[in-house]
């Protein structure tokens, strides 16, 4: 029998990144550790294919509609992409000297405080950044004028922290870099997440070939998230327009949110 929960969840999962632009591995992650029993480090590789291939449709889509910032993205990835190996590194580590069910608590506890991370970050962007772009002191930036050498350090610096995190966990690689982007930089909201899909789209792939070397991909598995998470991106995207986003985001927040502290509790 051909087990189809991975599929359904993967549509399900592809509905709400459709629809919202975030949660694809703070969902997914968690859903492959706890609920299919699938080993942390593996669960963590296969989510970063599957994610990488999901990202590719939407950031080539961002890319023609020419609401990518090139310049932003390549800073930003000079500091995730290295750091990225670096969790991958670490997930070795903790492989190499713990036991399995060590390794599936640290890394439980480590992707429950992520989960936590990634829903205040969500409440934060809603809640507290949306008069960003209103205030005449902070005009929307032009993207094509030279970055001072502050903003770009704070770039690699900041891409850095949340690229560990993205190597350690897969978690983060959409919602923490897009907060990154709208602390950093007073651009248009539509900028913003384009550059932010494609630069996800290069470190979700740079980090799922590294997991993958490491033997932490379930190829069959990643394949069978993708046949539900395409037509749900899909589909997503189409109603997305036709529905509020504001609440679905807020709802979401306090589900990782929940989920993050429970686990941390238990």
């Amino acid at each position: 029998m051909i087990d189809a929960t991975p599929a359904l969840f993967g549509l399900l999962v592809g509905f709400l990144v459709g629809l919202t632009g975030v949660g694809g591995g703070s969902l997914m992650t968690p859903f492959l550790v706890l609920t299919m029993g699938v080993p942390a480090p593996t669960a963590v590789g296969t989510d970063l294919v599957y994610a990488t291939v999901t990202k590719v449709v939407g950031s080539v889509q961002h890319y023609r509609q020419r609401s990518v910032n090139v310049q932003v993205a390549v800073f930003l990835g000079l500091g995730s992409i290295p750091a990225s190996l670096l969790g991958v590194a670490t997930l070795e580590w903790i492989k190499a000297n713990y036991d399995e069910d060590a390794v599936r608590s640290i890394m439980v506890t480590i992707i429950a405080a992520t989960l936590v991370l990634v829903g205040a970050s969500l409440i934060y962007r809603t809640f507290f950044m949306r008069d960003r772009f209103a205030s005449p002191s902070k005009p929307i930036w032009d993207g094509k004028s030279p970055m001072s050498f502050k903003r770009r350090l704070f770039t690699v610096l900041f891409g850095a922290m949340g690229g560990y995190l993205v190597g350690l966990t897969s978690i983060g690689s959409g919602s923490i870099m897009a907060i990154i982007l709208l602390l950093l930089y007073p651009l248009a909201p539509a900028v913003v997440v384009g550059t932010d899909i494609a630069h996800a789209t290069v470190l979700s792939l740079v980090t799922g070939l590294a997991h993958a070397s490491q033997g932490n991909v379930d190829w069959g598995l990643a394949g069978t998230l993708l046949l539900g998470s395409v037509p749900g991106v899909l589909v997503g995207s189409r109603v997305a327009p036709h529905v509020p986003g504001k609440p679905l985001r807020v709802i979401l927040a306090c589900m990782l949110i929940f989920v993050g502290a429970r686990l941390l509790l238990s």
